[in-house]
């Protein structure tokens, strides 16, 4: 161990996203050794056509898991049982860590789970995506009762800023609490939740997760045209919609603008199998981070694989910061490689290290692990190199690793 690595490893961690579910909707009783393959069911389906729940069915897990142990996402399903219960992750101990596991589990509550585990990984701060939750239960989840303090929520409205259909305008009237039948109405129903959502102390930004369901190709349209297309849709017609969910997005930056809010956008790429990974190219935001001169934007994943070009992006816009949420896991190689890059061409208080991005707390583990050790073989080839020296590699650390993130988000 170096001294930088010894250093990177006790540093605290600020966690930029996650999707951390409520402590009363995690099975406890029915959690397994599955818990810590999170992202590696989608290799699975890639390395076997199948999907996980089929492998499970047909008892083939381990006989995939071979092929994926060695990807991001199998190295951190090892990292974390490693951590946890000293065992590696293979089909001969799959019984000891489902039963290590479950006792884990029965000497705590659903509260100490959390906190026992974040606390091993050393993460003080987390801003958690809820993106499965209602507009209604955002609110619920800002009560503090449901998480743990030191996390905070991102507001995510992707949804409802892509209507298909009069049903989903229904949709959104019962989401929000209001009965939406103009254009001006949805838009004044969607800044007053959110609003509604900041009084209650916990928001932290706006969540744009729309590469998932459009290209990120937002072009300025005037009102005039989104409301024919909104007008359109409630007489149960299918116009051109384009306009309209345009609109409803840069309605959702004027929001940000108006409540000073950070916006946090998906980038590069997507989870599961079977996306058009080509939506998440990030080059169709340029004209929005000029606009919106005035918001803080934080971009997720390194846009991977666009992250040379996110790069000269967090160069080029001051009102940028750059994030390796995920990008440890998807591909650990290619993220130390981009961390070292962006350091030599980006001002190192516009990099953010690390995001787990996953729904279970023994998942966070082993991505919280393959951030650290990402970030600390990046600062020992820097010194190696002769770029920085000690003082200047634990600097960069504290940055990278969580003061960049509670400068960008507030203190908590």
């Amino acid at each position: 161990m170096t001294a930088i690595r010894d250093f990177v490893m006790a540093e605290p961690l600020f966690e930029t996203h996650t999707h951390q579910n409520r402590f009363d909707h995690h099975p406890w009783d029915r959690k397994n050794y599955e818990e810590f393959i999170q992202y590696g069911t989608a290799d699975m389906a890639t390395a076997s056509g199948r999907s996980f729940d089929d492998l499970v069915k047909r008892g083939k897990v381990f006989n995939v898991w071979r092929f994926v142990r060695t990807t991001g996402y199998g190295q951190a399903a090892e990292l974390g049982c490693r951590d946890l219960f000293g065992l590696a992750y293979t089909k001969e101990n799959a019984p000891a860590i489902t039963e290590r596991i479950q006792a884990f589990i029965r000497e705590r509550t659903p509260e100490k789970i959390f906190r026992d585990l974040y606390d091993r990984a050393n993460v003080r701060w987390s801003v958690c995506d809820q993106c499965w939750e209602s507009p209604v239960n955002t609110l619920q989840s800002l009560s503090g009762k449901e998480h743990l303090d030191l996390f905070r929520f991102a507001i995510r409205h992707d949804e409802l800023l892509t209507p298909h259909s009069k049903a989903d305008i229904a949709k959104a009237s019962q989401a929000l609490g209001k009965d939406i039948r103009t254009l001006s109405g949805f838009v004044k129903a969607l800044d007053e939740h959110t609003a509604k959502v900041q009084d209650g102390g916990r928001l932290a930004a706006i969540k744009i997760g729309l590469a998932y369901l459009r290209n990120l190709d937002f072009e300025p349209a005037s009102k005039a045209a989104a409301e024919r297309a909104f007008s359109a849709l409630m007489q149960g017609r299918k116009p051109a919609l384009k306009p309209l969910h345009d609109y409803l997005f840069f309605a959702t930056m004027d929001r940000a603008v108006a409540l000073k809010l950070p916006v946090q956008i998906h980038t590069g790429y997507l989870a599961g199998n079977w996306s058009d990974i080509r939506r998440g190219n990030p080059a169709g935001l340029i004209p929005v981070f000029r606009k919106y001169q005035s918001i803080r934007f934080d971009i997720f994943h390194a846009s991977w694989p666009w992250s040379e070009f996110l790069g000269a992006v967090g160069k080029e816009f001051p009102n940028v910061w750059i994030d390796l949420c995920w990008m440890w896991s998807m591909n650990p190689v290619q993220a130390g490689r981009v961390l070292d890059e962006w350091l030599s061409a980006v001002p190192n208080n516009k990099v953010l290290g690390f995001g787990a991005d996953t729904g279970t707390p023994f998942g966070m583990l082993g991505y919280a692990l393959q951030a650290r050790q990402g970030i600390a073989g990046v600062l020992e080839r820097k010194i190696a190199r002769g770029e920085y020296d000690e003082e200047t590699a634990r600097f960069v650390a504290r940055r990278v690793m969580w003061e960049n993130g509670r400068e960008l988000y507030g203190e908590w």
